[in-house]
């Protein structure tokens, strides 16, 4: 079983988000959930949709950690080999590489950018 990572913008007048895509490693493993809460010190619901400008502080300081302080992370290493530091360490990159395009004025997609404060992200 895996994660759906998402990112969506809400619909204006309603409580509905709209998915506009998703990052490249989209479907980390449920078995990385334990490494996720403890490497960007956010107890996320699966699930739910976040605001963007909310929890990429927190996503990359996953970042951060996993890449700076590999062995403090090993300890959450999957035991049937689904889920390791790198595994965590590249969903987060491709997460925050996604959300970083889609807000980038200079992406190379030819639509306007988004703001962090409009893009909304679920797991």
């Amino acid at each position: 079983m895996s994660y759906d990572l998402r990112i969506g913008v809400k619909v204006e007048g309603t409580d509905i988000i709209a998915v506009i895509g998703q990052p490249e490693r989209s479907e980390p493993t449920y078995n990385l959930r334990d490494m996720f809460v403890a490497c960007m010190d956010w107890d996320y619901t699966q699930g739910e949709w976040y605001r963007v400008s909310n929890v990429y502080d927190k996503i990359c300081r996953g970042i951060a950690e996993l890449s700076g302080y590999p062995a403090r992370y090993k300890k959450y290493n999957s035991p049937n080999g689904w889920g390791t530091v790198s595994s965590a360490l590249e969903a987060l990159t491709s997460l925050r590489d996604y959300i970083d395009q889609t807000t980038d004025p200079d992406n190379c997609w030819g639509w306007n950018t988004i703001p962090k404060e409009h893009l909304w992200v679920a797991w």
